[in-house]
Protein backbone atom coordinates (compact mmCIF):
# COMPACT_ATOMS: atom_id res chain seq x y z
CA UNK A 1 0.00 0.00 0.00
CA UNK A 2 1.35 3.36 -0.84
CA UNK A 3 0.39 5.80 2.03
CA UNK A 4 1.89 8.49 0.29
CA UNK A 5 -0.32 8.66 -2.62
CA UNK A 6 -3.55 10.25 -3.92
CA UNK A 7 -6.76 9.66 -1.95
CA UNK A 8 -9.19 8.68 -4.52
CA UNK A 9 -12.72 10.26 -4.67
CA UNK A 10 -15.29 8.87 -6.91
CA UNK A 11 -18.42 11.04 -6.77
CA UNK A 12 -20.75 11.87 -9.51
CA UNK A 13 -22.77 14.48 -6.98
CA UNK A 14 -21.53 18.16 -6.46
CA UNK A 15 -22.66 18.83 -3.50
CA UNK A 16 -21.26 15.52 -2.17
CA UNK A 17 -17.71 16.05 -3.58
CA UNK A 18 -17.94 20.04 -2.15
CA UNK A 19 -18.05 18.35 1.43
CA UNK A 20 -14.86 15.54 0.69
CA UNK A 21 -13.41 18.73 -0.04
CA UNK A 22 -13.88 20.61 2.90
CA UNK A 23 -13.28 17.99 4.81
CA UNK A 24 -9.70 17.19 3.31
CA UNK A 25 -9.39 20.43 3.34
CA UNK A 26 -9.52 20.69 7.29
CA UNK A 27 -8.06 17.20 7.97
CA UNK A 28 -5.02 18.47 5.78
CA UNK A 29 -3.67 15.06 4.89
CA UNK A 30 -0.41 14.98 2.88
CA UNK A 31 -1.95 13.00 0.48
CA UNK A 32 -2.95 14.88 -2.86
CA UNK A 33 -6.92 14.16 -3.08
CA UNK A 34 -8.36 12.99 -6.65
CA UNK A 35 -11.72 13.41 -7.80
CA UNK A 36 -13.33 10.99 -10.55
CA UNK A 37 -17.23 11.04 -11.31
CA UNK A 38 -16.99 6.97 -11.85
CA UNK A 39 -15.17 4.20 -11.05
CA UNK A 40 -14.47 3.38 -14.71
CA UNK A 41 -12.73 6.83 -15.59
CA UNK A 42 -10.84 6.80 -12.12
CA UNK A 43 -9.05 3.28 -13.29
CA UNK A 44 -8.33 4.22 -16.60
CA UNK A 45 -6.61 7.41 -15.10
CA UNK A 46 -4.54 5.77 -12.59
CA UNK A 47 -3.60 3.00 -14.31
CA UNK A 48 -2.27 5.20 -17.54
CA UNK A 49 -0.24 7.26 -15.40
CA UNK A 50 1.02 4.75 -13.44
CA UNK A 51 -0.29 6.39 -10.13
CA UNK A 52 -0.39 4.17 -6.76
CA UNK A 53 -3.58 5.52 -4.75
CA UNK A 54 -3.39 5.13 -0.98
CA UNK A 55 -7.48 4.40 -0.61
CA UNK A 56 -10.55 4.89 -2.72
CA UNK A 57 -13.64 6.15 -1.55
CA UNK A 58 -16.74 5.13 -3.93
CA UNK A 59 -20.17 6.37 -3.82
CA UNK A 60 -22.16 3.07 -3.86
CA UNK A 61 -25.09 4.15 -5.71
CA UNK A 62 -22.39 4.18 -8.88
CA UNK A 63 -21.51 0.08 -8.19
CA UNK A 64 -24.84 -0.63 -9.05
CA UNK A 65 -25.46 1.96 -11.77
CA UNK A 66 -22.63 1.04 -14.07
CA UNK A 67 -22.43 -1.55 -16.36
CA UNK A 68 -21.61 -5.13 -15.02
CA UNK A 69 -18.65 -5.61 -17.30
CA UNK A 70 -16.87 -2.23 -16.15
CA UNK A 71 -17.40 -3.57 -12.41
CA UNK A 72 -15.65 -6.82 -13.20
CA UNK A 73 -12.97 -5.05 -14.95
CA UNK A 74 -12.21 -2.13 -12.23
CA UNK A 75 -13.98 -2.81 -9.45
CA UNK A 76 -13.26 -6.13 -8.55
CA UNK A 77 -9.20 -6.44 -9.53
CA UNK A 78 -9.14 -2.92 -7.58
CA UNK A 79 -6.90 -4.78 -4.31
CA UNK A 80 -4.32 -6.39 -7.50
CA UNK A 81 -4.05 -3.40 -9.69
CA UNK A 82 -3.69 -0.66 -7.28
CA UNK A 83 -3.29 -2.59 -3.95
CA UNK A 84 -5.20 -0.22 -1.44
CA UNK A 85 -9.01 -0.42 -0.12
CA UNK A 86 -11.99 0.20 -1.73
CA UNK A 87 -14.17 2.15 0.28
CA UNK A 88 -17.47 2.50 -0.44
CA UNK A 89 -19.89 5.03 1.20
CA UNK A 90 -23.41 6.30 0.38
CA UNK A 91 -26.57 8.39 2.62
CA UNK A 92 -28.61 5.60 2.60
CA UNK A 93 -28.92 2.03 4.03
CA UNK A 94 -30.32 -0.39 1.89
CA UNK A 95 -28.86 -4.00 1.94
CA UNK A 96 -28.59 -4.55 -1.36
CA UNK A 97 -26.05 -1.90 -1.50
CA UNK A 98 -24.34 -4.30 1.55
CA UNK A 99 -24.61 -7.09 -0.57
CA UNK A 100 -22.81 -6.00 -3.58
CA UNK A 101 -19.36 -4.50 -2.14
CA UNK A 102 -19.21 -7.51 0.47
CA UNK A 103 -18.92 -9.86 -2.82
CA UNK A 104 -15.99 -8.26 -3.70
CA UNK A 105 -13.14 -8.94 -2.49
CA UNK A 106 -10.72 -6.46 0.01
CA UNK A 107 -14.02 -3.91 0.19
CA UNK A 108 -15.33 -2.22 3.03
CA UNK A 109 -18.96 0.22 3.63
CA UNK A 110 -19.97 3.01 5.34
CA UNK A 111 -22.86 4.83 5.65
CA UNK A 112 -22.08 8.88 5.56
CA UNK A 113 -23.94 10.82 8.24
CA UNK A 114 -25.53 13.83 7.66
CA UNK A 115 -24.15 15.46 10.49
CA UNK A 116 -20.59 17.14 9.05
CA UNK A 117 -18.48 16.70 12.42
CA UNK A 118 -19.81 12.85 12.35
CA UNK A 119 -18.66 12.91 8.97
CA UNK A 120 -15.40 14.51 9.27
CA UNK A 121 -14.63 11.79 12.20
CA UNK A 122 -15.62 9.12 9.84
CA UNK A 123 -13.00 10.25 7.29
CA UNK A 124 -10.39 10.04 9.87
CA UNK A 125 -10.67 7.55 11.57
CA UNK A 126 -10.40 5.24 8.10
CA UNK A 127 -7.30 7.34 6.92
CA UNK A 128 -6.09 7.06 10.38
CA UNK A 129 -6.70 2.98 10.20
CA UNK A 130 -5.49 2.71 7.28
CA UNK A 131 -2.09 4.92 7.66
CA UNK A 132 -1.29 2.81 10.96
CA UNK A 133 -2.02 -0.23 9.19
CA UNK A 134 1.12 -2.72 8.70
CA UNK A 135 1.51 -5.02 5.55
CA UNK A 136 2.46 -8.80 6.00
CA UNK A 137 5.74 -8.04 4.92
CA UNK A 138 6.05 -5.39 7.47
CA UNK A 139 4.75 -7.74 10.22
CA UNK A 140 7.04 -10.22 9.24
CA UNK A 141 10.25 -8.35 9.38
CA UNK A 142 9.34 -6.60 12.51
CA UNK A 143 9.09 -10.00 13.78
CA UNK A 144 12.19 -11.65 12.50
CA UNK A 145 14.20 -9.18 13.42
CA UNK A 146 13.02 -9.06 16.81
CA UNK A 147 13.84 -12.50 17.52
CA UNK A 148 16.87 -12.11 16.05
CA UNK A 149 18.20 -10.08 18.96
CA UNK A 150 17.21 -12.40 21.43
Amino acid sequence: MNKKGPIVIIENKQGDRKLFIEVFSELNYPNQVIYFNNPETACKHLLRHKIKPFLFFSDIVLLNIMNHKVIETNIDNVGTLFNCPYLFFTTSFNQTYVIDPYSIPTQSYFVKPYDYVEFKKIIKTIIDYWLKSKSIVQHTKKTIKTSDTQ
